[in-house]
């Protein structure tokens, strides 16, 4: 921000309160004084140096700093010069706020009332607190005799009545209140499969820094899938349905942003996470599937045949033989050895059957075995453990649509295009462009050294006049990134032409505006 120099001068001579947004992990030396507090006095004034100047500081003066990255980490020397506040969204947080979205879309009448009880309760406790007050007040300043002071008495008498009538309509409002929490709780399965599934996606940024999505979009798409989901006459069908429709809405949604190699991956922590909400998984067994680990120290027993069972696979299984649901399967090895070296030389191991007693075995168990036995099948079998739980649909990515896209999107939100080696989407772009009738009204330039002062002036003519700008290979200008992340938080939907629309191009980089990625449709 050009003016943020300025903004914090203000602030501290004429005691504001001032927010510097979206902080990344380095801060401004300039910002050095104010953290440490570096006052001095001059003239009988207290002054703080910011920059060259020297400005008077006022008491009232506050400075507070967020950051939207998800895990930052400042070294000690700037912890101890601020008050670190946790504001990130916690499962419970999220499902109460989705909740409450909720049952605003499926009950609003319902929804009111609750939002009237809340004030209506407020206002009665602080009538009941001022008629406490007074009566405090005039016992404190009674004469000696307070049976003779007339005014206490009858202040005493109409609290008595006033305090009679609150305390009745306060017991009406609990047991209204008992209504509408039963009535809201029904619909908690919802909120909390929608809370699993925020998380589940905002872990993905783990896999690639690309792959970032906001609470605003999430929240967005939450509401959409409400009105969406079809309808029913008994809440617990409503319930199945808005569980389906919205489960199967997230997919679709993050699956176009996604690499083909991430989409069934996604697929699978899906599944697993609706799974642990439903306590259907052993934490130690989905330790063991994805780090090949068990608590416990691995059995000590003797290899049966090493001519087709390596180290590696023996030491997995007496590893995995620790867990309580896999107990004597070493043994078990030792003994029919046989029967597990036909699963081990199948073409389709994940298929067969396992020998009893691990034919018993849940799907997740079996892949810890499959884990051992034929690591090259894990992908097969995750994919018919997705399809056994979940449906054939959520291992069929839908077809990309490049339309839809658009048509989810705005003219303050960007549209990304994340690029796998040797992909070009100009193509497709000039299509839509000129299957919207803007086929003249496209620009497209190419970022790298020296080019961003041209990107900026074709954004600013295409946002006043309704035009297309492409910026591609975004990763090529990484010094110019923090110019755009600004350029698109000023966007505002009122001022933007309703044709304009700003394309990004990049191939997966650390260094692209998390802001731009949360906000735009990838």
């Amino acid at each position: 921000d050009k003016n943020f120099l300025r903004t914090l001068e203000n602030g501290i001579r004429f005691g504001k309160w001032v927010l510097l947004e979206n902080i990344l992990e380095e801060l401004d030396a300039a910002l050095e004084p104010i953290l440490l507090q570096q006052k001095f006095k001059q003239g009988g004034q207290w002054m703080i140096s910011l920059g060259d100047n020297a400005i008077p500081y006022n008491d009232s003066f506050r400075f507070f700093m967020t950051t939207k990255l998800p895990n930052p980490h400042y070294p000690p020397e700037v912890q101890v010069k601020v008050n670190l506040c946790n504001f990130t969204i916690t499962p419970g947080g999220l499902e109460e706020q989705l909740l409450d979205e909720l049952i605003g879309e499926e009950l609003p009448d319902m929804a009111e009332k609750r939002a009237q009880l809340v004030v209506d309760n407020a206002a009665m406790n602080k009538q009941l607190y001022d008629i406490e007050s007074q009566i405090l007040y005039l016992l404190s300043n009674s004469g000696d005799d307070i049976l003779d002071d007339t005014a206490l008495i009858e202040t005493l008498a109409q609290a008595k009545v006033t305090s009679t009538e609150i305390m009745e309509k306060m017991a009406e409002a609990e047991v209204t209140e008992k209504e509408i929490y039963v009535a809201r709780e029904e619909y908690r399965p919802v909120a909390n499969r929608a809370s699993l599934l925020y998380f589940c996606i905002a872990d993905l940024c783990i896999v690639d820094p690309m792959y970032q999505y906001s609470l605003p979009w999430y929240v967005y798409i939450f509401k959409r899938g409400i009105g969406a989901a079809a309808p029913a006459r008994d809440v617990p069908t409503r319930l199945i349905n808005l569980n389906d429709f919205f489960t199967y809405s997230v997919y679709c949604n993050i699956c176009r942003s996604l690499f083909e190699q991430h989409k069934l991956l996604f697929s699978f922590l899906m599944n697993i996470k609706i799974m642990m909400g439903d306590s259907q998984v052993d934490m130690t067994e989905w330790r063991f599937l994805i780090t090949g680990v068990s608590p416990d120290a691995a059995l000590e027993v003797a290899n049966p045949d090493p001519t087709w069972i390596d180290p590696a696979l023996w030491d997995g299984i007496c590893s995995l033989a620790t867990l309580p649901a896999f107990d004597g399967l070493a043994q078990h090895f030792v003994e029919f050895t046989a029967t597990w070296k036909a699963i081990f030389d199948s073409n389709d191991p994940h298929e067969r059957k396992l020998p009893a007693p691990y034919n018993a075995l849940n799907g997740l168990q079996q892949m810890c075995i499959l884990r051992c036995l034929r690591r090259d099948k894990v992908m097969l079998a995750i994919q018919k453990f997705v399809t056994n739980n979940m449906g054939q649909r959520f291992v069929i990515p839908p077809a990309f649509d490049l339309k839809a896209c658009f048509n989810d999107s705005a003219p303050t939100i960007p549209l990304i295009f994340v690029l796998s080696t040797g992909s070009d989407p100009m193509k497709d772009l000039q299509l839509l462009a000129e299957d919207q009738g803007l086929g003249d009204s496209l620009d497209a330039i190419a970022l790298g050294q020296g080019q961003g002062v041209i990107a900026a002036r074709l954004i600013e003519k295409a946002y006043s006049e309704g035009r297309w700008v492409c910026l591609q290979n975004c990763h090529l200008s990484i010094s110019w990134m923090p110019e755009l992340e600004r350029i698109c938080e000023e966007f505002e939907a009122d001022k933007a032409h309703e044709n304009f629309r700003i394309w990004l191009t990049s191939k997966p980089s650390p260094a692209f505006p998390v802001s731009v990625l949360q906000n735009g449709v990838k």
